[in-house]
């Protein structure tokens, strides 16, 4: 089975396929569903018995003309937690990649490259944005998905 195969297998909720799977490369996109701000701590202990997730405040996307389809996130210079439109579902033997679409660091964007292990419902990452801050438009590719 060959790479784009796999990850259509392992991909669900694909926004638009013909653009999210480039002929030419072994990767998928994945793009924007929500993004949201931390606004209280979360807690984590050796044991378990003390997590605690932070609390997150989802940001709304605002439309920047009547014109537009979808709305923006204006964001300013901070660590977000974006939640992606697709989801990930693996077997006990799979493995993915996740890192940083290219074009979306060159725009002022960043995030760790993971490799995820298990299915993921919600599939989240959290960003950095630079000093000049970013705005995405809803469902904007931000990272490559990829076979390891």
């Amino acid at each position: 089975m060959s790479d784009q195969k796999y990850l259509l297998n392992v991909l669900e909720n694909i926004i638009h396929e013909k653009t999210q799977f480039p002929d030419t490369d072994n990767i998928a996109y994945l793009t924007v569903s929500k993004i949201g701000k931390i606004t209280e701590p979360g807690a984590l202990d050796f044991g378990g018995s003390e997590y605690n997730a932070a609390d997150i405040k989802w940001l709304e996307a605002k439309k920047h003309s009547d014109e537009d389809k979808y709305g923006w996130w204006d964001l300013n210079e901070d660590m977000y937690l974006v939640e992606y439109n697709e989801k990930v579902q693996l077997d006990e033997t799979s493995r993915v990649l996740i890192q940083l679409w290219t074009k979306a660091l060159k725009a002022g964007i960043s995030h760790p490259t993971l490799v995820i292990t298990e299915s993921r419902d919600p599939l989240q990452i959290l960003v950095t944005v630079s000093k000049a801050g970013i705005d995405i438009k809803e469902n904007a590719r931000l990272s490559e998905i990829r076979m390891i």
